[in-house]
C-alpha cells in the first residue's frame, strides 16, 4: 500500500489551476463571499424600507404622542432619498 502524506496529487495528474492558491486568494475569496451577503441584506432591508406600509409604520412609531403642527412641512420624513 502506497504512502500518502503531504502530496496532494500524483506528479503525473495534472494541476487544475494554472498558479498555486495562496493565502492572499483565500483571504480575498473569503472577503468577497462576506461582501456578496452583506450587500443582499442590504438589499432586503432597502426594500423593505421603501414599502409605504413600513414607511407609515415608522411614522407611526416615530410621532406617536406628539402634536404634530401640519402648518410646518419640515416635519415629513422621506425615506426614499435617505436611502439611495
Amino acid at each position: 500500500m502506497g504512502q500518502l502524506c503531504c502530496v496532494p496529487f500524483s506528479r503525473d495528474e495534472e494541476k487544475i489551476s494554472k498558479r498555486p492558491i495562496g493565502i492572499r486568494d483565500l483571504i480575498n475569496e473569503a472577503l468577497h463571499q462576506e461582501r456578496m451577503g452583506l450587500k443582499a441584506k442590504v438589499k432586503q432591508i432597502k426594500e423593505l424600507l421603501f414599502k409605504p406600509e413600513t414607511q407609515a409604520k415608522i411614522r407611526r412609531e416615530l410621532f406617536e404622542g406628539r402634536s404634530i403642527n401640519h402648518s410646518n412641512q419640515g416635519n415629513d420624513v422621506d425615506f426614499s432619498d435617505t436611502l439611495t
